[in-house]
């Protein structure tokens, strides 16, 4: 492990009361104590207000509302910011920071520094989680004890880790922004594709930002592991290789280290067959797709290049569950597959139809889609999830999606006019009904994928912000128990 710069001395203002904001505050008061800790958030709803209560009880300084330029002043110019990911870092808070040289710095970035245990790295656009799942997977038969952590619904963020020998850390783009001295001991890159222009604005700036993970002013992660069949991916391993870092690739490409010789898969299971070395390595497990077969490869990777034993990584994968919400089958034994996937950009959704169109292909059925669009306004987003999902879906169902500052209506018509002229589109306003309703439509052998929200267990419903507890898993169970038992409501 490398040397760290300490962590940030008094006073500090943390932005955000989130999970990550209270994990950070906590880090922070444990450290110090209370005085001249800071904390701010823009919103002023109960839940926020509580959480801001509670911190005041313990001596922490909590300011709500307003654009956060007030909170600097209470501080000071000598403050450290600690910022959660989901703020953007051209909001008036930290334009101010910028223009009086407050050093700003992410949630991710405290918790690296005061992180002891050896970290593996997880980022790129889609597949992150179910690699996470995959590597924690294989650590945890080598004996050591391994926690999930980062910008994720499945563990803490980095600053809350603890009592691990590894942790295994799911690392977003807005994390990475203000990441100055973050490159982990491991550092995976799955893949990158249309996502976060909101706030990149462009592919290329949010390409660079993934890429800090890896190299940075002349000095590269421990190790890199990449997939060779992206593009993004063939420019880090270049970079880092010429940087003299330690490096190798997976993929289903001709030259990678780790190659994919054959992936084939049922909705329950799959079978992926990589090349390693002129051996040919057989691995069993319940993800299916050709997805799927890259995060498998990517957990081989890290395995093979660390150096632990071939039966240990074989029977790590071969255990792995992939995450909540993640090709997750709906019901025991129902006469047609419901699978929940958290899909929602445009390669996501793809990826995920595809594997799930081998399936009805070979059983000459249908593939019946239900989709709400998610995340901030992006039209060029919209645009690629509309023509996917009308181009590989039998019957397509948009709904409502969890879409802040938005209206539902718009984002709507958004992606029914995207999706052309001649889809077979309908159009049901509430998601709960949308769910049922493909439910209902389903013939013997069918599929019916219920994307976008995979394990999130609410939508937001407008541009105020409005949260409604729901959670698709749950709507797919109501309307299977409907189907059997159309007297039971």
């Amino acid at each position: 492990m490398t040397a760290k710069l300490p962590l940030p001395q008094p006073p500090v203002l943390v932005a955000g009361l989130g999970r990550a904001g209270e994990a950070a505050l906590e880090l922070l008061t444990r450290t110090f104590g209370a005085h001249a800790i800071f904390a701010w958030d823009a919103k002023q709803s109960g839940d926020v207000r509580i959480r801001a209560m509670h911190w005041r009880a313990r001596g922490v300084r909590a300011l709500l509302g307003g654009d956060g330029t007030d909170a600097i002043r209470a501080v000071g110019t000598a403050a450290t910011i600690v910022k959660s990911p989901g703020i953007d870092m051209d909001v008036p808070l930290l334009r101010m920071a910028a223009e009086q040289g407050v050093e700003v710095i992410d949630e991710l970035e405290l918790g690296w520094r005061a992180c002891a245990a050896p970290v593996v790295a997880v980022t790129g656009t889609n597949g992150k989680s179910t690699t996470c799942a995959l590597v924690a997977s294989v650590l945890a038969r080598t004996g050591h004890s391994v926690q999930r952590v980062g910008n994720t619904e499945f563990g803490p963020p980095l600053s809350a880790a603890a009592g691990a020998a590894r942790f295994v850390c799911e690392v977003s783009s807005f994390q990475l922004e203000a990441a100055p001295t973050f490159l982990p001991e491991v550092a995976i890159f799955t893949n990158l594709s249309l996502e976060h222009l909101p706030r990149h604005r462009t592919m290329k700036a949010y390409g660079d930002t993934k890429q800090l993970m890896f190299v940075r002013n002349g000095r590269t992660a421990g190790l890199t592991i990449v997939s060779v069949d992206d593009l993004r991916g063939r420019q880090i391993l270049a970079d880092v290789r010429g940087l003299g870092g330690r490096a190798i690739c997976y993929g289903f490409a001709p030259n990678a280290d780790v190659r994919i010789l054959k992936a084939c898969w049922t909705m329950r299971e799959a079978e992926t067959v990589i090349g390693v070395h002129g051996d040919a390595v057989t691995l069993r497990s319940s993800l299916p797709g050709r997805h799927n077969a890259l995060n498998i490869a990517a957990a081989f990777a890290y395995g093979y290049a660390v150096g632990l034993d071939r039966k240990t990584v074989i029977a790590g994968i071969a255990s792995a569950s992939a995450p909540a919400g993640r090709w997750e089958l709906i019901g025991a034994s129902p006469p047609f597959d419901v699978v929940v996937d958290y899909a929602h950009t445009p390669d996501g959704i793809a990826q995920f139809l595809n594997a799930a169109r081998s399936v009805t292909s070979e059983r000459k059925t249908a593939l019946r889609t239900v989709f709400g669009a998610v995340g901030l306004p992006d039209p060029p987003k919209a645009r690629g999830c509309a023509e996917v999902l009308a181009s590989l879906s039998d019957h397509l169902i948009l709904t409502t999606g969890s879409a802040p500052r938005s209206a539902r209506i718009p984002r709507l018509q958004e992606l029914r006019d995207a999706a052309g002229p001649t889809a077979r589109v309908e159009i049901i306003l509430d998601r709960r009904q949308a769910v049922r309703h493909a439910v209902s439509s389903a013939r013997p052998g069918d599929v019916v994928a219920i994307l976008g929200l995979g394990a999130l267990n609410r939508l937001i419903l407008d541009s105020a912000g409005t949260v409604c507890p729901y959670d698709d898993r749950d709507a797919a169970r109501e309307a299977l128990r409907l189907l059997v038992l159309p007297c039971a409501s």
